[in-house]
C-alpha cells in the first residue's frame, strides 16, 4: 500500500533531525557517510519521505551526539491521557536527566517516598 502523505510525526522527526544536523554543523553528506546511508536517504529522512527507524533513530542520534527525545516530536502531538497527567511528564524530565534515579526510588517505602515528596515540594 502507497502512502499518498507523510505522517505529522515523521515530518516533525524530519526537521528535527535537520535542525540539529545543521546546529552541529554537519552536511547530509557527513551525516549520511556516519549512520551508513546514501545523503539522498537522509534528505528523504528529514524531508519525512521516509520514514526513520528505531535502530536508525539510535544511529543518528550517537552521530548528532542528541538524544532520541530531542528528535521524537513532544508527546503532545501523539496525545494519549497518561501523557496529559502533569506528573508524567515531569517523572519524564526526572528519568531522561538521572535514568538511575528512578529505579532508586523504587527501593523506597511508602512513608520514605512520601517523606521525600513533602520535602521536595517545600524547597520548590
Amino acid at each position: 500500500m502507497r502512502r499518498t502523505s507523510q505522517h505529522p510525526v515523521d515530518l516533525a522527526v524530519g526537521q528535527n533531525i535537520r535542525l540539529i544536523r545543521k546546529a552541529r554543523g554537519l552536511t547530509q553528506e557527513n551525516l549520511a557517510d556516519g549512520v551508513g546511508v546514501t545523503f539522498q536517504q537522509v534528505q528523504k529522512y528529514e524531508k519525512g519521505t521516509n520514514r526513520v527507524s528505531c535502530s536508525m533513530l539510535i544511529r543518528i542520534c550517537e552521530q548528532l551526539e542528541a538524544h532520541p527525545m530531542d528528535i521524537l516530536p513532544p508527546l503532545s502531538s501523539v496525545a494519549h491521557p497518561l501523557t496529559e497527567l502533569p506528573w508524567y511528564r515531569d517523572a519524564q524530565i526526572v528519568h531522561h536527566n538521572n535514568p538511575r534515579l528512578l529505579p532508586e526510588l523504587k527501593r523506597l517505602s511508602r512513608s520514605q517516598l512520601h517523606t521525600l515528596l513533602m520535602a521536595a515540594r517545600a524547597f520548590a
